[in-house]
């Protein structure tokens, strides 16, 4: 997603999804970390967590996952699974989509960051593009763990508004604690002011391939921990959640019953999706080609059978 070479540990815990819609409300501005409130690094989430044991319905499920290969899950309880038909995708030089009863039921998108370059978002536009979810920042790999704005969010927000593409954003996060989860919802307010979104507000939380990487001892239990205050956080603030994860994070990271009330936008490099569990966004590719954007982008697709954005 952001040029970044990232790796995922696998952890003790299992996966899944829902989704509702993808149309978000608002957000506020500012675009430096020392700006954010004393009150969010004292935020009430922010005590440890505890370990905790996943409910599960105890059902093994073989799954032929493009990225791990052939693994057994032990199957989530009261986590919605997917139901999209394979059979139901078509593709072209340039995307993929998806259809019920014969018709379109599907968004295309791509998603950018600074490292993108200077886009042209007519260009974009008129090669079919529906969607973009623009990086609004990150936070850093080392132990300071500072926080940066992406110096193009906002204007990449409104160059593709004015394109009429839906916009979302997200946040490259490196939380390690709830309070820091909160803070980079609270951050991602600061930046974009007054400036609304059409989809959701992403956390994309990874784990990287760096041997201080300050992710590197956090458990399964707190990265999912971590995830939910930055979603309820971003929902106060009037956000649809999401949740950015490879298939590893999802089946063994994250808690995903813990996470059944936030979208899901799921990554997996391949022609078809084989994601056990619900999900209302599909990161397909990271070397796609669209006109406007120089270089390789990240192709998406979002079902507007499950989500709500198209509405």
């Amino acid at each position: 997603m952001r040029k970044i070479l990232t790796a995922i540990l696998a952890g003790s815990l299992a996966a899944a999804t829902i989704l509702g819609g993808c149309a978000s409300n608002q957000p506020s501005q500012n675009s430096s970390s020392s700006a954010v409130s004393q009150e969010s690094k004292t935020a009430t989430t922010a005590a440890p967590v505890e370990d905790t044991t996943v409910v599960t319905t105890g059902d093994k499920i073989h799954i032929n996952d493009n990225t791990l290969g052939d693994i057994w899950i032990t199957e989530l309880d009261g986590v919605k699974k997917n139901t999209l038909n394979n059979d139901n995708f078509t593709s072209d030089a340039n995307f993929k989509y998806y259809s019920e009863n014969g018709k379109p039921a599907s968004m295309e998108g791509v998603d950018v960051s600074s490292f993108s370059g200077e886009i042209d978002w007519a260009k974009v536009k008129n090669a079919g593009v529906d969607f973009a979810m623009v990086r609004l920042g990150g936070r850093g790999y080392g132990a300071e763990g500072g926080m940066y704005a992406d110096e193009k969010a906002l204007s990449n927000i409104e160059g593709a508004r004015k394109q009429g593409i839906k916009v979302g954003a997200y946040f490259y996060s490196q939380a390690i604690s709830n309070a820091e989860a909160e803070e980079e919802a609270d951050y991602c307010k600061q930046i974009l002011g007054d400036t609304k979104l059409d989809f959701p507000l992403a956390f994309d939380w990874e784990i990287v391939k760096d041997d201080n990487a300050r992710t590197d001892n956090v458990s399964a239990t707190q990265a999912t921990e971590c995830a939910v205050a930055f979603c309820e956080k971003a929902k106060s603030y009037g956000f649809t959640p999401m949740v950015y994860s490879p298939s590893r994070e999802l089946y063994f990271k994250y808690d995903l019953s813990r996470l059944k009330d936030y979208e899901i936008w799921y990554v997996e490099y391949a022609n078809l999706p084989v994601f056990y569990y619900q999900f209302s966004m599909w990161q397909y590719s990271e070397t796609g080609s669209v006109d406007g954007i120089e270089g390789s982008v990240d192709l998406n697709i979002c079902f507007t059978g499950i989500a709500d954005y198209a509405k």
